[in-house]
This record gives C-alpha cells, sequence and structure tokens, in this order.
C-alpha cells in the first residue's frame, strides 16, 4: 500500500516523535482509516520527510515514532509563483491543482478585464492545494492566497526576478528566452495567465510597462487552464536545460 504523507507545523514534530492533529488526524482516521502500527510519512516544509510508524491514536491526535528522515526529492530548486485571472469557478479549482501538481509554490488569483466573477472559494482551494501537494509527494503544501486586483497580481509578480506573462497576441519572446537568466540557488520566477478571453490590450502594455514580460506559447491560443500548465513545465525544463537539475 502507498504510504501516505501528512502535512504538521514543525513544532509538532519533537525529535523522534511528531503529533498528528486537527484536519490530519480526521484525514488519517476518519477518511483513510489508518490505526496504530501503520507506516506513514510526516512533513514540516524543512525539506525532509520523516518516515515512522503511527505509535499511539487517542481522541484528536495520533502519536508518530520517527524511524528515518530522507531529503525530499520532489521540490523545485527555486520558486515559482503563478498568478491566475479568476475564471469560472470549476475551471479554476482544475487549475490549482494542476498549478501545485507542476511545482508552482504560490498561487494568487487576481480580477482582470476579462473576469466575470471575482470571488473564489479559498478554503476550498487550499484544500485542492493541499491534496494535490499529497498526491505528488510534495513536502508542504503550495499557498494560496486571496484574490488581489489586476495592479496588485501585477506588483506581486514584480516580487521575483523574473516576471512573465502569457499573451496570445504576442509575437515576440518565448519562454525559452529565459535561458541564461536563471541562477542555481535561491531563484525566484512568476508567471501571470489571463481569464477565459486572455488579456485585454491596454492590460498587455500596462504589464510591460511595469517590468512584466510578455511571451507566447506559440501559435495555438490555449485555453487558461491549459497555459498554467504549459508555462510551468516550459519554466522547469529551461532552469534544467540551464543548471543542469534533474526534476
Amino acid at each position: 500500500m502507498e504510504i501516505k504523507r501528512f502535512f504538521v507545523e514543525p513544532e509538532k514534530l519533537n525529535g523522534s516523535v511528531a503529533v498528528i492533529d486537527n484536519g490530519e488526524f480526521y484525514h488519517m482516521t476518519r477518511v483513510l482509516r489508518l490505526k496504530k502500527g501503520y507506516k506513514i510519512i510526516v512533513c514540516t516544509g524543512d525539506g525532509n520527510d520523516y518516515y515512522g510508524e503511527i505509535d499511539g491514536v487517542s481522541d484528536g491526535c495520533a502519536t508518530v515514532k520517527i524511524e528515518k528522515s530522507l531529503p525530499n526529492q520532489t521540490a523545485l530548486p527555486f520558486d515559482l509563483t503563478m498568478l491566475q485571472a479568476i475564471p469560472a469557478r470549476d475551471k479554476l479549482e482544475i487549475i490549482v491543482q494542476k498549478a501545485v501538481e507542476t511545482g508552482v509554490k504560490r498561487f494568487i488569483p487576481f480580477v482582470s478585464r476579462h473576469v466575470n466573477d471575482g470571488s473564489v472559494n479559498l478554503e476550498r482551494l487550499k484544500k485542492i492545494a493541499r491534496e494535490a501537494a499529497k498526491q505528488c509527494g510534495a513536502n508542504a503544501p503550495a499557498e494560496v492566497l486571496p484574490p488581489v486586483s489586476f495592479a496588485e497580481a501585477v506588483r506581486e509578480a514584480k516580487r521575483s526576478e523574473v516576471a512573465i506573462a502569457a499573451y496570445e497576441r504576442h509575437k515576440g519572446d518565448t519562454v525559452a528566452n529565459l535561458r541564461g537568466r536563471f541562477k542555481k540557488d535561491g531563484f525566484s520566477v512568476s508567471f501571470m495567465i489571463g481569464a477565459e478571453g486572455g488579456f485585454a490590450a491596454e492590460e498587455a502594455e500596462y504589464m510591460q510597462k511595469n517590468g512584466v514580460e510578455l511571451v507566447t506559447l506559440g501559435r495555438r491560443v490555449l485555453r487558461c487552464e491549459t497555459a498554467g500548465v504549459v508555462v510551468s513545465a516550459l519554466i522547469s525544463a529551461v532552469y534544467d536545460l540551464q543548471c543542469g537539475e534533474n526534476f
């Protein structure tokens, strides 16, 4: 049986003993029905996976005896932030799931010209991000932040060392043009994706004037739920080509 992983706060791990409580405890005991003696992986977000065995289950928490720790092998060696103009709700959930699976560590929805409904179910998105992180073997769930305005999204993107936006009308640079601009350690990239109608022309102009580079994804116009997966995968591939990392 696949060994399940559980996310806990760093303070819940003390030496060779970890405590699982709250929502993770519910998932462990009520959903997965794990009991004393089952092997699990405990993750605190410090880059290590802690392998252990459930040592005891009481009312509201479980204790885990840690047997070994190994470095997690799934995280991208750079920080990747995705900013997504809010599409229809079912699409947004798919986008968050696939973003986490492809290595996005920080997800920010935003309202742009072609967004019809700027509301999101933040708790639902956080749950989806958490489940996706577990499924792909991540050491910590991605951060999902509340929606921001378009201008705020541009400012957030510019916090990264490289900030790009996929724009279907752009005829110039591609993601491949980022090669040569990565650093091996401590590097950050942000990318912006439009909603169903893409970005308005004035939004594209605003992004360029404020330091967000436009890129094309090729001849075909992609759906918003496809574009983000393509961009994150391409960024990882370009980093790999430059820095020689294997993901």
